[in-house]
């Protein structure tokens, strides 16, 4: 067991403290609004729901809306600018909380662009903690230059990254020598967790089934 005292403990965001799915359907909720109000267009909110995972909603929307498909584009910014109606489950909440109190430090570790991410992180009220995102450093997972910013920011005796998405996210403190730690989706996660074919330092060394079992596992 680590030191958690010793201990960095370190946060992907998206599908890991809450679900992605969420906000997109929060920034397609958005989206609508904004084309019924300024082109005065109902939509079809059923219709937008039930094709959330299509490859390009927002074309969905213009043609429901039949507007060009050129208004796309300014969809997409009131996508990502947009304050998400998103939330923690109590339970991650309460999870958070007892690390803080215990850690050296708990920090969040995120790709996307800044303002989008920073939007999602003030919603979930988690913007007291350190955040890393890939915009604002150009780096995205897996490259390192995050995960030693972080070393250095916070030295420690220990550090853990807990992430939920196998292609990417455990490559480079893996390499570092951090310790790792997936957690299982469900069938509500964006992408997909498949392991098939992929590099042993491509994997966690555990892995989880929910935030609440990391107490066990850590010490």
């Amino acid at each position: 067991m680590l030191d958690i005292s010793q201990t960095v403990l370190v946060f992907d965001l998206d599908d890991t403290l809450y679900k992605e799915v969420d906000y997109r359907w929060s920034g397609l909720q958005e989206v609508c609004d904004w084309v019924e109000r300024v082109y005065e267009r109902v939509i079809n909110r059923q219709l937008i729901r039930s094709a959330q995972n299509a490859k390009d909603p927002l074309a969905i929307i213009c043609e429901l809306a039949g507007l060009p498909l050129s208004i796309k584009d300014s969809l997409l910014w009131i996508y990502r600018l947009h304050v998400p109606s998103i939330r923690l489950d109590e339970e991650i909440i309460e999870v958070l909380a007892f690390f803080e109190k215990r850690c050296r430090t708990v920090a969040i570790l995120t790709d996307g662009r800044s303002l989008s991410q920073r939007q999602k992180i003030r919603a979930l009220k988690l913007n007291h903690l350190p955040v890393y995102i890939s915009e604002e450093y150009g780096s995205e997972k897996p490259g390192q230059l995050r995960f030693l910013q972080i070393m250095k920011d916070f030295p420690a005796r220990s550090y853990v990254y807990v992430g939920d998405n196998p292609k990417k996210d455990f490559v480079a403190p893996n390499a570092l020598g951090w310790k790792t730690i997936g957690l299982r989706g469900t069938n509500r996660n964006i992408h997909s967790q498949g392991c098939e074919g992929l590099p042993e330092e491509y994997l966690p060394n555990l892995w989880v089934d929910c935030l609440t079992c990391l107490a066990s596992k850590l010490c």
